[in-house]
């Protein structure tokens, strides 16, 4: 069976340099170790536990966020270097040129995936400090994205990065509004949602633009990925996902494979639902399937 992990972060070490890694851990206590997770981020490492996993390909974000950095350029020199192994998403900050041109974002995205092949973009409101629902601020990139076919993932859920957001902009329910207004933009949900898993569950329910990835912690797996909720928002909604480089909640260094393990786990609790109407494996779809659906051609 095909593996794609939708859900890696890359952080370029020039960014890394700039942080003051001990005021950060102080302050938050979700990155407590994040010391001991920063050799995660070396492209071979990410490799290395790819190919442990047999996970084929995975999703590389750009991200222009505190912490979370990486650039257009970055991803690009790593889809390049590793051919056939990753996927681009690019990423800007969204009010970055607002002030002076609202289009000026769009337009960079837009080169990114043109000159690029990004096949998707990547947004953080918390940490990249928007609402989604800013129409003023988005429209000109939500209309580009559908325009291109591009997937738009935008982080939600549990956001525990103290002073450098605030969790309103991480609530689903914003995503609503955004998937009415552009229905044929397709959106990727992520983290199961978690801290408003229902509101998320809702939405991709309601909206069939909208899907949701598995990228929450192992004990959120467990708990959220049950066949009931399978079967309720639809087994082609759901997308495998890992957020590496992410420690889970009692320091353990991250691992790809637990990941998959873990929705392996929900996937084989059950039989009735195991196979769909069209005899096709849930599996496969939650696995690969789904994701490269609504990729760009």
């Amino acid at each position: 069976m095909r593996i794609i992990n939708s859900h890696v972060h890359a952080l370029e070490p020039k960014c890394l340099e700039k942080i003051d890694i001990r005021e950060l851990t102080k302050n938050i206590s979700s990155l407590k170790d994040f010391e001991k997770s920063l050799h995660l981020i070396d492209p071979d490492e990410i490799i290395k536990q790819m190919d442990e996993t047999e996970i084929e390909q995975s999703v590389l974000y750009a991200l222009d966020a505190p912490f979370l950095t990486a650039s257009n350029e970055y991803v690009y020199s790593l889809c390049e270097k590793y051919k056939g192994r990753f996927i681009g998403f690019a990423s800007v900050k969204p009010d970055s040129h607002a002030d002076w041109d609202r289009y000026h974002t769009a337009n960079i995205l837009e080169k990114a995936v043109d000159e690029f092949g990004f096949k998707g973009i990547k947004f953080h409101p918390p940490l990249q400090n928007f609402y989604p629902n800013d129409f003023e601020l988005m429209a000109p990139i939500y209309k580009m994205a559908q325009k291109k076919g591009l997937p738009i993932v935008f982080h939600t859920g549990s956001t525990p990065f103290g002073k450098f957001c605030r969790l309103d902009q991480a609530n689903p329910m914003l995503l609503d509004e955004v998937a009415v207004k552009y229905p044929d933009l397709k959106i990727i949900i992520t983290h199961l949602g978690t801290m408003w898993n229902n509101e998320a569950f809702m939405v991709v329910e309601k909206n069939p633009n909208v899907y949701i990835d598995t990228a929450a912690y192992i004990y959120e797996i467990d708990e959220l990925l049950t066949p009931n909720l399978i079967d309720r928002i639809g087994a082609d909604k759901i997308i495998f996902g890992t957020d590496y480089p992410m420690p889970d909640v009692d320091g353990t260094i991250h691992r790809m494979e637990d990941f998959v393990k873990a929705v392996k786990g929900r996937l084989s609790d059950g039989v009735p639902w195991w196979w769909m109407k069209d005899n096709r494996r849930v599996d496969e779809k939650i696995f690969a399937k789904n994701l490269e659906s609504i990729l760009p051609k």
